[in-house]
């Protein structure tokens, strides 16, 4: 697959979507069908025009479809639908951005537990628990760790079995105790955790990776994290794209959903897997940017937000940044460049000019 022209695609793009939401007429539509044509017939060589198409799909929900062209994009965009699993276990093994994120954010909280007897690691969105059996095979191994109170609060029972057998048979040197919460974290009670966190007297650390911004509603994100403070945690990460699908206004949304994953698909480009694999990655992609640009306001689930702005809220819950991480990668590859951001006090993922995704920490003050 070819990296990235220059945008013409992308300008006639902008073009159509000036016209969102009151001006898509039948000469319109037959404008949107004439690109989409141009796009499709140039899918599999060039990713600006898979990208484009997977903006024009989202955007015939809102407009519906001139009967001009016989086609349906989503003939052509079907095969290449990889399974979810496969899909899965690529982005947390293999794709970059995430990858690495979770591997630095794992180093600094085994730093955080090192001379301690026991922790307590609550993750947000802990699905079937990649992440942290990864944290405790690093883990395995620390002198003096006796014991790690794992709660792993997601939405989805299936991931949480998965996450409890991980945990179960995984052979380390200290005690795993898991406690699966089958929930959404903004209709958690985060009361019913005291009898848990009772019962260790050591540090607590909170994750969070890629889930904070399916809470829907900004009052909801404050409570959670409000929440969180509650507690007292030693150290509370989040990892979250840094871009602006809260954003009201249909053509800025547009406008920051094509400079994100515009420069997400060039890193796919670059990785060392067949196309089949990354086109896959392009497609799981296409479904975020169909919620961003196809979704109504109170449908939408990927609402993202800049890093300034979860700053912003971790600051009013009374929590303080800290710019303290292990682990810093120096080289990742795939044109992207690990950066401390100063204004933050957190960790950039960076593609040319573009921050496509943050790791910020916070602590308790008292």
């Amino acid at each position: 697959m070819q990296t990235f022209p220059l945008p013409s695609v992308y300008e006639a793009l902008l073009l159509v979507m000036q016209n969102y939401p009151d001006n898509f007429n039948e000469e319109k539509k037959l404008e949107v069908e004439a690109l989409l044509d141009h796009c499709i017939r140039g899918l599999e060589s060039s990713s600006e025009k898979f990208l484009a198409t997977l903006f024009i799909k989202a955007i015939r929900k809102h407009i519906g479809s001139s009967t001009s062209f016989e086609h349906d994009e989503n003939i052509y965009l079907r095969k290449f639908e990889v399974s979810q699993i496969e899909l899965f276990n690529f982005l947390i093994n293999e794709f970059p951005f995430v990858r690495d994120a979770q591997k630095l954010v794992n180093s600094s909280i085994v730093s955080l537990i090192r001379g301690h007897e026991e922790a307590v690691i609550m993750d947000i969105g802990i699905g079937q628990g990649v992440q942290m059996l990864n944290l405790l095979k690093m883990l395995d191994g620390t002198e003096g760790l006796r014991k790690i109170t794992m709660i792993g609060i997601e939405p989805f029972g299936d991931a949480l079995k998965v996450a409890k057998e991980k945990f179960s048979e995984a052979d380390l040197s200290f005690k795993v105790e898991f406690y699966p919460i089958c929930e959404f974290i903004e209709a958690f009670d985060f009361s019913g955790l005291k009898p848990i966190l009772s019962k260790t007297s050591g540090p607590l650390i909170v994750n969070e990776s890629l889930a904070l911004h399916h809470v829907p509603r900004l009052i909801d994100r404050h409570k959670v994290i409000q929440c969180v403070r509650a507690l007292k945690p030693k150290a509370f990460f989040l990892t979250e794209p840094n871009t602006d699908h809260f954003e009201p206004d249909f053509y800025k949304r547009f406008q920051n959903c094509y400079n994100h994953y515009f420069h997400i698909f060039q890193v796919i480009d670059t990785i060392p897997s067949d196309n089949r694999v990354k086109d896959g990655l392009k497609l799981f992609f296409g479904r975020e940017i169909d919620d961003v640009i196809g979704g109504g306001d109170h449908d939408r689930s990927e609402k993202h937000e800049p890093a300034f702005r979860w700053v912003e809220k971790l600051l009013v819950a009374g929590f303080v940044m800290v710019d303290r991480f292990t682990g810093l990668p120096e080289n990742i590859g795939h044109g992207i460049e690990v950066v401390f951001n100063p204004i933050t006090g957190g960790v950039d993922f960076k593609v040319k000019k573009e921050t496509v995704l943050s790791i910020l920490q916070a602590a308790c003050v008292n």
